[in-house]
């Protein structure tokens, strides 16, 4: 197999990948909207929801970002297999196998401070002589 076969089947994978992470996205986006309706139709607060919300529209933007980026590497691809030998070597260093934009990694870090605090809320015990 070619290296040009290799990296092209990298880039294949890499492509199904980021499809798959922004039709999920688009679910938890669609799901975040419906739980956003309930607790208004039960008039309850929607701040966190809203928030929440956000981050997830903020990764899908960056998911999506990746997408574009990787099609149009394929697209490069295609014509990168019609190089010399020479330029074939110069790729056979190419270490770009996993790349995580900063942005998804910011909003990962965020998202997980966030879920840590809601966990020890939900963990702490309610105050005596108050309902929830």
């Amino acid at each position: 197999m070619s290296i040009f076969a290799l990296c092209a089947m990298l880039l294949d994978d890499h492509i199904s990948m980021a499809q798959r992470h922004v039709r999920h996205g688009e679910l938890h986006i669609a799901r975040q909207h419906e739980r956003i309706t309930r607790l208004r139709s039960k008039s309850l607060p929607t701040t966190d929801a809203l928030s929440f919300l956000n981050l997830l529209e903020e990764v899908h933007a960056a998911q999506r970002r990746r997408l574009s980026q990787l099609l149009s590497k394929s697209a490069g691809s295609q014509a990168a297999s019609e190089v010399s030998a020479a330029e074939t070597r110069l790729v056979k260093g190419a270490t770009d196998l996993i790349w995580i934009p900063d942005p998804i990694v910011r909003l990962t870090l965020e998202l997980e401070q966030e879920l840590k605090a809601r966990m020890k809320w939900l963990a702490a015990k309610p105050p005596k002589g108050r309902l929830h």
